[in-house]
């Protein structure tokens, strides 16, 4: 899944996410300059990984 996000601006942002969510997730790809994030997440898990990823102070903006 690939979805368009805020808030994320430098790779300190990216490193909390990563150390955060991808154990749980998976492999997490953060494209900084068009603020893309990538997650081979399962539908079922979605809800959650939105809920920890806004706890973490981002946005997720919509899904691509």
């Amino acid at each position: 899944m690939k979805f368009k996000v805020k808030n994320i601006n430098c790779i300190n942002c990216v490193n909390l996410i990563k150390n955060s969510l991808q154990d749980e997730y998976g492999l997490i790809d953060i494209d900084l300059e068009n603020k893309i994030l990538s997650v081979n997440l399962q539908e079922e898990n979605l809800e959650n990984f939105k809920n920890e990823f806004q706890e973490l102070g981002f946005e997720i903006v919509e899904r691509i």
